[in-house]
């Protein structure tokens, strides 16, 4: 058996057959699920007329993503991704899209009994896949939104040049979940955390002295992010008179919809940074041990600051050098000017609370 699904895998896939119904395995992190709309976009795109289903970790699913059909939520904690997957069969679907590297989710997609199962090779599932495809470009090279993309090419005469992610919310949906401790007015908002791991990180003397000058300047600030993050968010705002500490009091739509209606969000190279990139507000996205080349925010009103080290990017949670020079050297007045200027108003005309 597996020698006839090992040789299926290698047959390229006809672009002559249309499909019909489409499952789309999406990402687990939460950057990389932002990221994968610019391909779901596309494929809605591309197929006016097909079924687009998704298949989303568990909380994802609050969310308003793009999709044409149902959203199946999947937890590791309560399924195995066999059982998950073969409980998808039988709903009509002729072709899947499996954007996680992982074998767990060709495995999913070889369960779900799905003809056309579209992913990338790697992590000894070829043989899962029909067709598996080879990657075009050395790792890490290209963005990950053309990574997914790519897999469309059997269609797709020419990729877009501009990758563009973004979510769908319903009427009203933004309103409906704004947190109730949200600024009235304009505000800006700061986003320290990053799940990832301290190297990508800005330093919280950074952002205190950052969130201090945006205050000094008459803009409200808020810091979001998650429980754990309660106190750092505490020490950021110390130096301001009027800074809203929001970590850890939203859940994933209250910090979608707070981003929504950000004046200007800087952030590290995390979800937080992809979500205000999905809704295209103005951004400052802060690098340190990860390439923007690879997860640059898809936002054309982004602004990356990035010091390209002669240790960049090392792709490591903790700084293999102990310096994290990375982040350190890439200076509050720096990030402070920047973001002034994309605020666009002198601190005289800046909106007050």
């Amino acid at each position: 058996m597996v020698r006839n699904a090992a040789s299926t895998a290698q047959r390229p896939i006809r672009s002559d057959v249309e499909p019909r119904a489409i499952l789309i395995r999406t990402p687990n992190w939460l950057g990389d699920l932002l990221v994968s709309t610019a391909f779901i976009r596309a494929v809605l795109q591309r197929f006016p007329a097909a079924r687009v289903d998704l298949i989303v970790r568990q909380g994802f699913e609050a969310l308003p993503l793009p999709q044409r059909g149902s959203v199946y939520p999947f937890d590791r904690h309560t399924s195995s991704p066999g059982a998950f997957g073969r409980g998808l069969r039988g709903l009509g679907h002729t072709h899947m899209f499996v954007l996680p590297p992982s074998f767990s989710s060709a495995w999913m997609a070889w369960r779900t009994g799905i003809r056309h199962r579209i992913g990338y090779r790697g992590e000894g599932r070829r043989w899962l896949l029909r067709p598996a495809r080879a990657h075009n470009h050395g790792p890490r090279s290209v963005h990950l939104a053309r990574e997914y993309l790519e897999l469309l090419s059997p269609w797709v005469e020419a990729m877009p040049e501009a990758p563009s992610a973004g979510l769908e919310p319903p009427a009203g949906w933004v309103e409906a979940h704004r947190p109730e401790d949200a600024p009235s007015g304009e505000y800006v908002v700061l986003a320290p955390g990053a799940e990832y791991g301290p190297a990508k990180m800005w330093p919280p003397a950074h952002y205190e002295a950052l969130a201090a000058a945006l205050d000094a300047a008459g803009w409200p600030v808020v810091v979001a992010g998650l429980g754990k993050d309660r106190l750092l968010g505490e020490s950021i705002l110390a130096g301001t008179r009027r800074g809203v500490n929001l970590c850890g009091e939203t859940d994933l739509p209250g910090l979608a919809a707070l981003l929504a209606g950000a004046r200007l969000l800087v952030s590290n190279d995390s979800g937080a940074m992809h979500l205000g990139a999905a809704w295209g507000v103005p951004q400052l996205a802060l690098f340190g041990s990860t390439n923007p080349t690879w997860t640059g925010p898809l936002n054309p009103r982004a602004e990356v600051l990035y010091r390209a080290e002669p240790c960049s990017p090392c792709y490591a949670r903790q700084c293999p050098l102990g310096h994290l020079r990375c982040l350190q050297e890439l200076q509050p007045a720096l990030v402070t000017e920047r973001a002034l200027a994309l605020l666009g108003e002198s601190p005289a005309a800046a909106p007050r609370s």
